[in-house]
């Protein structure tokens, strides 16, 4: 893809959010340069699975850059590096507030060579907080935002996921960041410096329930999405131990659902009528248990019931969908071993 072809970004980031950014913008045509100093070599490169003296995981997420080992706080280094920063449209970094000032390469002291870069700070609670100089991982930046909160089981225990949300969500932060000051630098001839928290990252997340609040409604009762309120918006375990989504919200479609299960006295007319006790959900999980995953999806192919199933992760490289939109790349390691990594979500038609 040639979308940011001619643009250099200077990547001094490491682990998931600003490498998943720049993984990202390399995808789309940007040259990224990524630096690390020999005292602070990325982390992911002591992963699990080595191959060529770093993790599976930092090849996947690197294998497009140009790497390059700088010690940057020897005065010939912070010369080589401020040499490549001259000439980039971008700069990238992922360090605790105060740090790149500390070794000679904080915004102003770049955009004294570069008044026209792109400089973008990631990190956990912004630039400038009563929170700047607090470490922080992602289940920190979940719980401050108040998402976590909303990832509970049964008991009302907050649940981690097992994935990282904050990290991600920094780095679509950062990506549409980088891009619209890209736009207003082609319009204005000037660069900016661009602060991204990743507790702030995660904030458009809570649109849904935020807005329940807002409205004076209790979030936790009245959100349908939560996966335990309503009976058609939740998952459902059938008689092969596998689980399947029904996400049928809108009542013809809930609609469609009861007359394939041969369920016409379960129709109803809104969905608030599918909430909480106002519906007997154990009588769906019971019959759910009576198929097969398999049987399930063959009834339900073709209509529209918004339902799916819920796929594992050793599924994704070879199921249809995914092979049909691309979702993985393949690529090889300098060495030529091949491995795959995760596409861009987007394609141009």
């Amino acid at each position: 893809m040639d979308l940011l072809e001619g643009i250099t970004i200077i990547d001094f980031t490491r682990l998931l959010p600003g490498p998943v950014t720049t993984h990202m913008l390399a995808q789309m045509g940007a040259t990224v340069i990524k630096i690390e100093s020999p005292k602070r070599k990325d982390y992911l490169r002591d992963g699990w699975s080595q191959i060529e003296g770093a993790s599976v995981f930092f090849h996947q997420l690197n294998h497009n850059k140009e790497l390059r080992s700088i010690d940057y706080n020897t005065s010939s280094g912070l010369k080589e590096v401020m040499k490549l920063i001259e000439t980039a449209d971008v700069m990238i970094e992922q360090f605790r507030p105060g740090a790149m000032n500390a070794w000679g390469l904080g915004y102003k002291q770049v955009k004294a060579i570069n008044p026209r870069i792109v400089y973008a700070s990631i990190s956990g609670y912004g630039q400038e907080s009563s929170l700047s100089s607090e470490a922080g991982h992602d289940a920190n930046y979940l719980a401050y935002s108040g998402l976590l909160s909303l990832f509970i089981d049964a008991s009302g225990k907050p649940n981690i996921p097992a994935a990282q949300v904050a990290d991600v969500c920094g780095s679509y932060s950062a990506l549409s960041a980088i891009q619209a000051a890209l736009i207003k630098r082609f319009k204005t001839d000037k660069g900016c410096h661009l602060d991204i928290a990743l507790c702030d990252a995660v904030m458009p997340l809570l649109s849904l329930p935020y807005g329940l609040y807002s409205s004076g409604l209790d979030h936790r009762t009245f959100n349908i999405f939560n996966g335990f309120n309503a009976a058609n918006y939740t998952v459902y375990q059938c008689s092969d131990g596998r689980w399947l989504t029904l996400a049928a919200l809108e009542m013809k479609f809930w609609s469609i659902f009861c007359d394939l299960v041969k369920k016409p006295e379960w129709k109803r007319n809104d969905v608030l009528e599918l909430i909480g006790t106002n519906f007997p959900k154990e009588e769906i999980k019971a019959l759910f248990k009576t198929k097969t995953s398999d049987e399930w999806l063959e009834l339900f192919y073709g209509h529209d019931t918004c339902i799916a199933p819920v796929l594992e992760l050793e599924e994704l490289e070879e199921y249809s969908y995914h092979k049909e939109r691309g979702t993985f790349n393949s690529f090889k390691t300098q060495g030529g071993k091949p491995l795959k990594t995760i596409a861009l979500p987007f394609r141009i038609l």
